[in-house]
């Protein structure tokens, strides 16, 4: 079994929560375009992480699956390892939209008042 044999389902599966950031990306660039304040620019950086993040998932997953099927006898911490740079981006990108949103309805809650 080839890499791209392993990969392309996976990225298929992968692609309605990248369709779905891309459209986030857009709306959040669409907003920053429009003169949007800080609250929008990190919903934008956090739409490109969780895109990022969600496009190079299978890509990872199977480079792991093609090490291990060619015989490399990998102990468990590497695929760990290889995995902490999605971890990361994932956390990253969601902290920068739930700060992204804090600010926003903050900000929404102090005009009212």
């Amino acid at each position: 079994m080839s890499y791209l044999e392993i990969v392309s389902p996976l990225l298929l599966q992968n692609t309605p929560e990248l369709l779905a950031w891309i459209f986030g990306i857009v709306l959040a660039a669409s907003m920053v375009a429009g003169g949007g304040r800080m609250a929008e620019k990190l919903f934008l950086a956090g739409c490109i992480l969780m895109f990022v993040m969600q496009l190079a998932s299978p890509f990872l997953s199977g480079l792991v699956s093609t090490l291990l099927r060619e015989g490399w006898r990998t102990p468990p911490t590497v695929g760990l390892i290889l995995q902490l740079p999605l971890a990361i981006l994932g956390l990253a990108g969601f902290m920068c939209l739930i700060y992204a949103f804090w600010l926003r309805f903050r900000r929404e809650g102090q005009e009212l008042a």
